[in-house]
């Protein structure tokens, strides 16, 4: 096998997962990573429970002292909905149109026309799918990283007449990988037999 200029790294750039190189990347500490998610979970549940509670209220009328606008739905509104709001001002300012935009457009229409209800489940909706998608992407980042784990760090390398044990590190554009059977391609490359 001969390697090619394109390496597991440049392919996994765009997804900021990084490929390991040997010892000198920190591992970041379970235990600081469960606290962050630990923390950021609770807080996305806590948004959920407040919409999904604002309604119920909204559904059964309570404190409602006008027709027109519903303080329990309006509160809602902007604790549950800050993170959809935010994010899209963030991209209308960046002239980009994505799902939170629309999403916000349609939250405040909706509540522009006294529909406090609609409003708030359009939120929950949206709330409960960037949890999915944060849990999805978390997940494939997370087997990409232990996929990585998997690559050997050190392979026979033909070179000069004879096999070479070296670094993967040290490998270079046209250089021939012996690989045993059964043993892991550490590279892209060509199979040349």
């Amino acid at each position: 096998m001969s390697t090619q200029p394109h390496s597991a790294e440049q392919a996994l750039q765009p997804t900021a997962v990084r490929a390991p190189h040997g010892d000198s990347v920190r591992k970041p500490d379970d235990d600081q990573v469960a606290d962050h998610d630990h923390a950021l979970k609770w807080r996305e549940m806590l948004r959920i429970a407040l919409v999904a509670t604002a309604a119920a209220c909204v559904w059964w009328h309570l404190w409602e002292p006008s027709l027109r606008i519903s303080p329990i739905g309006l509160l809602g509104l902007i604790g549950g909905g800050w993170p959809i709001f935010k994010e899209a001002v963030e991209n209308l300012l960046a002239k980009r149109m994505t799902m939170e935009l629309s999403m916000a457009i349609a939250i405040i229409a909706a509540a522009a026309i006294s529909e406090f209800f609609t409003a708030l489940v359009i939120t929950l909706f949206v709330l409960i799918a960037e949890v999915l998608e944060g849990m999805t992407v978390s997940r494939g980042r997370r087997a990409i990283r232990d996929l990585l784990d998997f690559l050997p760090r050190a392979v026979s390398v033909r070179r000069g007449g004879g096999v070479a044990e070296v670094d993967t590190e040290a490998l270079a554009v046209g250089d021939a990988v012996l690989v045993n059977p059964g043993g892991r391609i550490p590279v892209d490359g060509t199979v040349i037999a």
